[in-house]
């Protein structure tokens, strides 16, 4: 099943890995996990993106 959430431990190059998938009322995936990421290791990765994103303008 195709899957856009890179958050979900489940998801692996855009696909879902669970066998079987079970969707709530409004579509949305009843088995997703979320990968915690560390507000000190967002902030980072943010940083990062930025700089990377303003050099190449």
């Amino acid at each position: 099943m195709l899957c856009e959430n890179i958050f979900c431990i489940y998801q692996n190059d855009d696909s879902c890995t669970l066998d079987d998938v079970e969707m709530d009322i409004v579509g949305q995936c009843q088995s997703c996990i979320y990968v915690s990421i560390p507000k000190a290791e967002l902030n980072r990765l943010k940083a990062q993106t930025l700089a990377s994103v303003e050099d190449e303008m």
